[in-house]
């Protein structure tokens, strides 16, 4: 029954310690189909909690991984719950995008997962890592060289996207959970790739953790968990210093300015360099954190550091820039923008209209870095939004002659790497507005201009 249920109790428990759902809540249970996956699907379900199926099918095993979905389904038919899959050939993808097949694959399962639960409007999302699990992390990451956050282990509960990442198996052991199943007669589907010894995941598990548990310490599971469990506090408490510190050092959300970066401990610098990697997706190892850290502090001016993963930084004068790979898509092929009309272009959206009349008295004044009036008539009907290429030429308003791009760049001290992602208007082959700086005279308004350019500039 379920009083003398001490699995059933030890989960209600977790759930409740943590707040892992709140009255209301709808669950979307990952499902894979092996024992722990069905142990937390028959826990949550005994626990009359609202749920929704979701499996993902990386196609590694060809029909058993098909079986394995076909296997969860009708078990889901069968309970009457929304059931959801996705099928995608990791192992391939992988290969060809040249990543590991373990991140790829964590990768496009947990975007699928938290896609369809918002979708799905389930405020949680359930996973069934446990104890095990947890502890076998830990040693996985002492073993990789992972810094300080990576010790954490894997944490009860997380945001990602807004939805909860809830683990309620979280203090329960893997014999436990077999055990569990078995007394009630519950089938699961073993996944022969878990014994594959190429995983390091397997060999730790199979190998390492019973040799270090049998021959060093017993209870070794246990201290690697109460490590993970201090380590997240001081995470916590880190994490937290560490958004304030990055508060008061970044000017822009890609500018470190470099003083109040030095001013910082060296374990605070650290965290800022990783929650400036996170928030761009990116896990970086330890040993590239510590490098990073340095880099802002003191690279001379003019050095690059490849973060990884597309982001580099890049050393100015006073201040460290964040050059992200995607922010500055290379479209020196240009845009058309039609007159009037709208069109999206190196990140931002660009919207041209036609006015009759003068829009201000001072037009200077009423333009800015985001809105320009020019010379219809000038500027012809057909618009291009590219950025720069080599030997970039530009006429100043107010200037005779044309003056080299780049160096109006650096006279208004755009750094280097910044250069790329600055979006030029074109009109008839020439630059009529560096887009957020100077209009050019080529399309200028004057005294006789009959018909008003207006373009409005947002992200």
């Amino acid at each position: 029954s379920n009083q003398e249920d001490a699995f059933l109790e030890r989960i209600r428990a977790s759930i409740a310690a943590h707040k892992m759902v709140l009255p209301g809540d709808r669950v979307l249970a990952a499902v894979s189909g092996g024992a722990d996956s069905m142990a937390m699907l028959y826990a949550l379900r005994a626990l009359d909690i609202p749920l929704e199926i979701a499996h993902f099918d990386h196609q590694t095993r060809g029909k058993e991984s098909r079986a394995d979905a076909a296997f969860v389904r009708a078990l889901a038919g069968e309970w009457g719950l929304p059931f959801h899959l996705e099928s995608r050939p990791v192992a391939r993808e992988a290969r060809q995008a040249g990543l590991s097949f373990e991140q790829h694959a964590r990768a496009v399962r947990y975007d699928f997962l938290l896609r369809i639960a918002l979708e799905r409007g389930c405020a949680a999302l359930a996973t069934a890592h446990h104890a095990d699990d947890a502890a076998e992390t830990v040693l996985m990451r002492v073993l990789r060289g992972s810094g300080p956050p990576g010790l954490a282990g894997v944490p009860p509960v997380r945001m990602e996207r807004g939805v909860r990442i809830i683990r309620p198996l979280i203090g329960c052991a893997r014999a436990d959970i077999e055990a569990w199943l078995r007394a009630r007669g519950i089938s699961w589907r073993e996944d022969a790739s878990n014994r594959d010894p190429r995983y390091l995941r397997n060999r730790i598990r199979h190998q390492l953790l019973p040799e270090l548990v049998q021959s060093y310490n017993p209870r070794l599971r246990d201290t690697l968990l109460r490590l993970a469990e201090a380590q997240r506090l001081e995470n916590e408490m880190l994490d937290r210093l560490a958004q304030k510190a990055l508060g008061t050092c970044m000017q822009t959300p890609e500018t470190v300015t470099r003083d109040a970066f030095r001013d910082l401990h060296e374990a605070l610098r650290r965290r800022c360099v990783l929650r400036i990697a996170w928030d761009r997706n990116l896990e970086i190892p330890f040993a590239r954190v510590v490098d990073a850290a340095a880099f802002i502090a003191g690279a001379p001016t003019g050095r690059y550091f490849d973060l990884g993963g597309g982001v580099s930084l890049y050393s100015g004068r006073h201040a460290v820039e964040i050059i992200d790979a995607c922010s500055s898509p290379a479209t020196s092929g240009g845009v058309p923008l039609p007159v009037p009309g709208e069109a999206a272009a190196v990140g931002r959206r660009f919207r041209a209209t036609l006015l009759k009349t003068r829009p201000a008295a001072d037009l200077a004044a009423w333009c800015g870095p985001t809105r320009q009036v020019f010379d219809a008539d000038a500027a012809g009907d057909l618009l291009e939004i590219r950025t720069r290429r080599t030997g970039d030429r530009f006429r100043p308003l107010g200037m005779e002659g044309t003056r080299k791009l780049k160096d109006y760049f650096i006279d208004v001290g755009i750094p280097a790497p910044r250069r790329d992602a600055v979006p030029l208007l074109i009109a008839g082959g020439r630059i009529i507005w560096i887009v957020g700086f100077a209009p050019g005279a080529d399309a200028a308004v004057t005294p006789a201009t009959k018909r008003f350019l207006k373009i409005e500039v947002e992200p």
